[in-house]
């Protein structure tokens, strides 16, 4: 008799592409099929766990210890240095900008002067000129004044000056007083203020050893309170630790 259905070997079973895994086939069904199957060998997945695990991941232990990091003298002094290194460099580094500032107003004061020296020289001069002007066109109207004057023997209409070199005096006049101003209260700075101008060394040493100096002021306040509060704490975790042994 011919076969109706397909049988794997021994320990193995069909997997088939559309039906899945199956232990056999029917040859009518799988002959009007386009689906393939292939014999395997099913092994399956297996966790081994010692005997004690089911005890230990069950069991809710009485208390939770955790490592955690003292705050020790070490870490204190590790924040007091970075604290004060940080707030010594920003002190010079605003020291040294106020310094540079200072040297670059003065510089640009002067340079201001010495424009203010140049646009008055050239205004006297400009009045110079037209006054020699004025006095040759008084002696040239003398010359033609039969003619009607200058204008009329030219045949042309008479020019007029107008005179403002007032309004450029006036004007530098404020500007060299607002520069003596400016030059007044720089000679009549403070003496710790020229002390850190004319030696600027002392003004990177003093801004160094401010933030550690106001650090150890800081330390000398709050550390006997804060070792105080580092011993008690210390004890309670040392109790806590010898109670967790006797039981």
């Amino acid at each position: 008799a011919r076969a109706k259905w397909l049988i794997p070997a021994n320990n193995t079973k069909w997997a088939c592409s559309s039906t899945g895994l199956t232990p056999c086939i029917p040859l009518k069904v799988f002959n009007k099929s386009s689906e393939y199957c292939v014999q395997v060998t099913v092994i399956p997945k297996i966790y081994y766990h010692a005997e004690n695990y089911v005890y230990d991941s069950m069991t809710v232990p009485d208390h939770h210890l955790a490592n955690r990091e003292l705050i020790t003298a070490v870490t204190v002094a590790l924040l007091m240095l970075v604290g004060g290194t940080g707030a010594s460099t920003g002190i010079a580094s605003l020291v040294r900008q106020n310094r540079e500032f200072g040297t670059l107003k003065v510089a640009t004061d002067e340079e201001i002067a010495r424009i203010e020296e140049s646009i008055t020289a050239l205004a006297n001069s400009l009045k110079s000129l037209s006054e020699v002007v004025l006095q040759n066109r008084r002696g040239l109207d003398i010359l033609f004044l039969q003619a009607g004057g200058l204008c009329a023997a030219l045949k042309e209409e008479c020019c007029v000056f107008a005179d403002h070199t007032g309004l450029v005096k006036d004007t530098m006049a404020k500007l060299r007083k607002r520069l003596e101003n400016q030059k007044r209260d720089r000679e009549s700075q403070d003496w710790f203020t020229s002390l850190f101008d004319q030696a600027p060394w002392l003004t990177t040493l003093l801004s160094s050893l401010i933030g550690p100096i106001a650090m150890l002021f800081l330390a000398l306040i709050f550390g006997p309170c804060i070792l105080n509060k580092l011993v008690s704490f210390v004890e309670n975790r040392l109790k806590t630790i010898k109670i967790m042994v006797v039981k």
